[in-house]
Order: structure tokens, then sequence, then C-alpha cells
């Protein structure tokens, strides 16, 4: 059996953190060019660029949990809609028509509660 004496480091080096993760992205053609072109201009390489503008990147939040909330809503009651429109093109719009109201309401009132954010975007 042979042994392997290993270097030691010299005193008051830091130990390099190892990198062995990796994340991947598919980016079409003129994305790609996009991309190497700001590498070319930075003097990066594209790892250090990708690395780089992750971990620096400000991430602005789509919509808060009370907005996906009143999105799950609307999205249940535009289905009632569907129905009732369904309804109302088998038996005639006045069956529904206090129905279809009484939902156009609540969706309005839904929508005024999402925050500006999410309506604007």
């Amino acid at each position: 059996m042979t042994f392997i004496k290993r270097k030691k480091s010299p005193p008051g080096e830091t130990k390099k953190l190892v990198k062995s993760r990796v994340v991947s992205v598919r980016l079409n053609d003129d994305e790609h060019r996009q991309v190497k072109e700001k590498c070319r201009e930075s003097g990066r390489k594209i790892s250090d660029f990708w690395r780089q503008a992750l971990l620096k990147a400000n991430v602005i939040q789509v919509a808060t949990p009370e907005d996906m909330a009143l999105l799950r809503q609307i999205g249940s009651m535009s289905n009632n809609l569907n129905q009732l429109a369904k309804r109302a093109n088998d038996a005639g719009f006045k069956v529904v028509k206090w129905e279809l109201g009484n939902l156009a309401k609540n969706l309005k009132s839904l929508y005024l509660k999402l925050s500006d954010d999410w309506k604007h975007q």
C-alpha cells in the first residue's frame, strides 16, 4: 500500500470555493448573439458574465400572494361566465341576465383590489 503525501497550502492562503453546481438556460440565436456581444463589451467570459448577472440582479415580484388569490377567484368566475354564456345560448339571454350582472360586479370589484403593479404590466 502506498501513501501519497498531500501538498499543504502556504500559511494564510484561503481555500477557493469550488463551483460544482450548473445552471443552464436556453436561448434562441438572437438572444445568444446579444449575450455574446455583452460579454465581449464587458471583457468577461460568458460564465462570469452570467454569474454576475444572476447574483446582482434585482428580482421584481410579479404578483403578491394576495394578487394570486384574487386571480384564482377571477379565473373561477370566468369559468362561471363561460357556463352562463353557454346557458344563454341554449335557453335565451333573459334567463341568465341577472346572473351575468352579479358576476360582472364581482369580477370588477376583484379586479379593483389587485395591486397597481399587477394591473399595469
